[in-house]
């Protein structure tokens, strides 16, 4: 429905859904749990690989400061996540766009230190990842203003061993 889109990238379209809690299964709007489901265009810039990446990155790794991941769904040419709804939107909304209100300074350091929280984890995780995405329109705000890292796709493994020393290129 287009009324329930919230947002559109390179990589398609994120819209607003809801889902029965028990069984995971589509409910009518209103009624049950609110998701996000991004759903990737064929022909965008954002493929297969970084859906299986983010697919992978998010199935495993489970923070408070990581955007949770309920599903998805690869059937023939379609590919979506169903992601917990965040209804704050992205931090670049809040920093960007002209809204009744900007972000108080308090909000502003809560915000800070929770995406900080969410790089740590991924840094310090038994097998490291390099999120590679840092930017406000991938820092998704709860309903209490609770950072959340999202959009995986460009994640990749950690250093391991003796190979600490990482460069990588500017990638989004």
């Amino acid at each position: 429905r287009p009324d329930s889109l919230l947002g559109e990238g390179g990589f398609g379209y994120v819209f607003k859904g809801w889902i029965d809690e028990h069984t995971m299964t589509a409910a009518k709007p209103g009624s049950g749990l609110v998701v996000a489901v991004k759903k990737l265009k064929p022909e965008g810039f954002q493929g297969h690989k970084e859906w299986l990446t983010e697919v992978n990155y998010l199935g495993q790794l489970h923070h408070p400061n990581l955007v949770k991941l309920i599903g998805y769904c690869l059937e023939g040419e379609s590919r979506l996540l169903v992601n917990e709804f965040m209804p704050k939107g992205s931090l670049e909304n809040h920093l960007f766009r002209r809204g009744p209100q900007p972000l108080s300074w308090a909000l502003r350091i809560k915000v800070a230190i929770g995406a900080a929280r969410g790089l740590s984890f991924l840094h310090d995780a038994k097998s490291q990842v390099i999120y590679r995405d840092f930017k406000a329109s991938n820092i998704l705000l709860d309903a209490d203003f609770n950072a959340k890292l999202s959009d995986f796709g460009l994640a990749k493994a950690g250093p391991t061993g003796d190979r600490t020393h990482v460069s990588t290129q500017v990638m989004g």
